[in-house]
């Protein structure tokens, strides 16, 4: 049975070749995979930050080991819930659909079938430590992206890209109060090198991730302190 409002699913209606997904931090984000039949998951972790499921034991179902989940991994169902709903991703949906849906649900976009989604993942799972997919990014490689990918080829996120859209509105609805204090408090100069910083960090992704670190580190210029442990310097 699929609850079309809330893309929710049981178990009984998952089909091999099924791009699935379930919230995680009180559906603060969600992890998504590809279902590819008898009770496995190929889905896509973090491939850097280490793991925090220090005492963890391998699952007794798919022997995942979450204390070394990097990268593409494969797993049972129950450990990719983590007990949390199970719902399936919706794909060709129309623009009003897509409109009324909470982001990373669904797409306009065409699936390919599902024996390609299937060999798609299981080919990156394949891959040695299963890193093919590259290093993960929340912004723009993680496991929605590649989720979509294995359906349409096409790597694309759109949670993600919907962080970042709400990032970008927080910047813009400072900017102005932020450079004119700057501005009152610390001269023109200050004001134009902020002002350059914040305009380049709204059209560049890596440098609006980096943009809060910078301010802290001339903020700490000024008096002289160091930054997590390194000397700073002016911006």
């Amino acid at each position: 049975m699929e609850d079309i409002v809330n893309n929710k699913i049981d178990r009984e209606s998952l089909k091999p070749g099924d791009h699935i997904y379930a919230y995680r931090l009180l559906h603060t984000y969600s992890h998504h995979g590809i279902y590819i039949g008898g009770d496995r998951v190929i889905h896509y972790n973090r491939t850097r930050e280490a793991n925090k499921w220090n005492r963890a034991k391998p699952c007794s179902k798919c022997e995942l080991d979450r204390n070394h989940l990097r990268g593409v991994v494969k797993s049972c169902v129950d450990c990719f819930l983590q007990g949390h709903n199970l719902r399936r991703f919706q794909y060709g949906v129309n623009v009003v659909r897509y409109l009324a849906s909470w982001h990373g649900t669904c797409t306009t976009g065409r699936p390919d079938p599902p024996e390609v989604a299937i060999r798609r993942a299981s080919d990156y799972f394949n891959k040695k430590d299963g890193h093919g997919f590259g290093d993960y990014d929340l912004f723009e490689n993680n496991c929605e992206a590649f989720a979509v990918f294995c359906k349409t080829e096409k790597a694309v996120s759109s949670q993600a890209w919907a962080a970042v859209l709400l990032l970008k509105a927080g910047v813009k609805i400072g900017r102005d109060r932020l450079l004119h204090d700057v501005k009152v408090h610390h001269g023109q100069e200050k004001h134009d090198k902020l002002k350059q910083m914040i305009d380049s960090a709204l059209t560049d992704i890596s440098s609006l991730r980096e943009l809060i670190a910078n301010l802290q580190k001339d903020q700490a210029a000024d008096s002289g302190e160091e930054v997590m442990g390194s000397p700073v310097h002016e911006i």
